[in-house]
């Protein structure tokens, strides 16, 4: 098997973790893989590129800064194609798999996406495509993201915000959330088999193209981040008052990150020590450490497993890795009500919160959270989680998805 995974980022990210850990995985398996990505940090290589095997860039520099900035006003990528991509698709000896994730972002024109892979599958019939789902992307005009926003259900008629990422100066989702659409029935038409690890994106996704057109397939942990969780022994106790991680790429956003809540729980002063783990913190306090954004796996779970608990109170989420990762090392998640945080803690017997029963449980210990959360000891929750979110789980999911298309 003849397998290419797609997506806009190397390692950057959590749909980029589940793509290139599918290729790991592949690899080891001794299947034909590779794996290619839009652009790194500025447009460039990925600053992870040679720390990998069968990885190429795809996207040129100019290209990317181009869709950035023509983005904000047409609200859609409007350079980016594959075609360099179609003899080595179509000289292939064997079945291939195209497999896309997140296809946005500056790197790729929808249509010549769409076109690219109609002319692969009339030169190449036994070409098979399948597209995970990792955002909101699929169903409305522009945004990845819609917090909240439930305008896609009406086309997009008109944006509560410019802010969604990816943001723009002008709305222009309801002049395109049409055609986008056709595009998508245009790939269903061609057999694209889509998959989302979270219910509440397929759900959208199945009441716009057809009951049944996305399936479930949830994320794991990497092969990496196995290794580490391996090595880590549990702590089950930790010293003085409790210790609440908050982690996010960006600490700023109030999407991912509850500002107010969080805040709340710095007031506490005394009683909660807060550990925030990302870039550009506001926060301050006599009781905060900002570790700031920790590119080392090792060391980030090596920190998160000294906590009693992990805050989580994004709304913009959809299936996140962070909290796959923190359960399986043994430390509990404080979440508030969301879809993507409810769907992750009850695949492990887990609940959500509301904000004021998250204030009451950060100052409680570990062992009293897990109870709180789980319903059974640290130990019973930790064998539980490690298995639900195994990412050997996962490959083999989807490689059975492969060979039965």
């Amino acid at each position: 098997m003849n397998i290419m995974q797609f997506n806009v980022r190397l390692a950057e990210g959590g749909a980029a973790g589940v793509a290139l850990d599918l290729h790991q995985r592949a690899l080891q398996q001794g299947f034909s893989s590779r794996f290619i990505y839009g652009y790194g940090k500025g447009g460039k290589k990925s600053v992870s590129h040679d720390n990998y095997s069968q990885v190429y860039k795809q996207t040129p520099r100019l290209t990317s800064i181009a869709n950035l900035a023509l983005f904000r006003l047409f609200n859609r990528d409007v350079f980016g194609t594959l075609n360099n991509l179609y003899r080595t698709v179509t000289r292939t000896n064997g079945p291939v798999v195209l497999h896309f994730h997140v296809m946005h972002s500056y790197w790729l024109n929808l249509d010549s996406l769409v076109s690219f892979c109609q002319k692969v599958k009339a030169h190449k019939p036994d070409t098979t495509f399948v597209w995970t789902l990792h955002d909101h992307w699929s169903v409305t005009g522009r945004c990845a993201f819609t917090d909240g926003c439930e305008g896609w259900k009406d086309n997009c008629r008109k944006c509560p915000t410019l802010d969604n990422y990816p943001p723009v100066k002008i709305d222009r989702a309801h002049q395109l959330v049409g055609h986008k659409r056709q595009l998508f029935n245009q790939m269903l038409a061609l057999g694209c088999q889509f998959i989302s690890p979270s219910q509440h994106v397929a759900d959208a996704f199945n009441s716009l193209y057809g009951a049944g057109r996305c399936s479930i397939i949830n994320n794991g942990i990497d092969v990496a981040t196995e290794a580490i969780l391996a090595e880590l022994a549990p702590v089950k106790v930790t010293a003085g008052k409790p210790k609440i991680a908050v982690v996010a790429h960006d600490l700023r956003y109030d999407g991912k990150t509850n500002q107010q809540l969080v805040r709340d729980i710095i007031a506490m002063n005394e009683r909660v020590e807060l550990h925030t783990f990302g870039k550009f913190s506001p926060f301050e306090g006599n009781n905060v450490i900002n570790h700031g954004f920790l590119t080392d796996k090792r060391k980030l779970m090596s920190e998160l497993n000294e906590m009693d608990a992990l805050v989580f109170s994004s709304r913009v989420d959809n299936y996140p890795l962070i909290l796959c990762e923190a359960l399986s090392i043994g430390v509990p998640v404080i979440a508030t009500h969301s879809d993507a945080a409810r769907e992750v803690l009850q695949k492990s017997g887990g609940k959500t919160f509301s904000e004021q029963e998250v204030l009451s449980l950060v100052q409680c210990q570990k062992a009293e959270i897990a109870q709180a959360v789980f319903g059974e000891s640290l130990d019973a929750f930790r064998a539980r989680s490690r298995q639900a979110y195994s990412g050997q789980q996962m490959l083999e999911e989807y490689v059975s998805f492969y060979q039965g298309l």
